[in-house]
């Protein structure tokens, strides 16, 4: 895809999106793969209107897996951000997304969406340390690491596990005040 398609293809993206069109956006592929603001913000623009769509109860499996594989494509790729909201508000919504998505699984896709909650929730943390998002997703993210382990917890795991909860009740408290 040439540049100038590229943008044509963004400034189509954004029409739809002012106009609340985002089943028409989702159902668009984009084909640009390349580390540039542009690339970056078309896969940020379908993201969102998956997410929208997933949030509203259109397909959630389905969208927030779109929203997920989108925003985390176009954050790759976003070079610059002239906004620092903007892009603490798109790793949001990617935990969201992953967060959500996972809630919908079992097995080893559940797995493997929490490692990718994990990672998304440590870049929220380092973009934005002390919001309560940050310190949200990353509670989370930390909780469901684990919760498989307490049901058949033995005393040598119970350390390991008793002090990571620690660590993210100290996170979360500290948080709070």
């Amino acid at each position: 895809m040439y540049a100038s398609c590229e943008t044509m293809q963004l400034n189509t993206f954004q029409k739809h999106a002012a106009q609340g069109d985002d089943a028409w956006i989702a159902a668009q592929d984009v084909n640009c793969e390349k580390a540039s603001d542009v690339c970056g913000q078309l896969h940020l623009v379908k993201g969102n209107a998956c997410f929208r769509l997933a949030k509203a109860g259109t397909a959630p499996a389905d969208n927030y897996t779109c929203a997920a594989d989108e925003l985390a494509q176009g954050l790759a790729l976003k070079q610059s951000w002239k906004d620092p909201a903007a892009h603490r508000r798109f790793q949001e919504y990617l935990c969201e997304s992953l967060s959500n998505l996972q809630d919908l699984q079992a097995g080893a896709t559940d797995e493997k969406t929490l490692v990718r909650l994990t990672n998304a929730a440590e870049a929220l943390h380092r973009i934005a340390p002390g919001s309560v998002p940050a310190i949200y997703y990353l509670a989370m993210a930390r909780l469901r690491q684990v919760q498989p382990l307490l049901a058949d917890m033995s005393a040598a795991d119970r350390l390991p596990v008793c002090n990571r909860l620690k660590r993210t009740l100290t996170g979360v408290l500290s948080m709070m005040q």
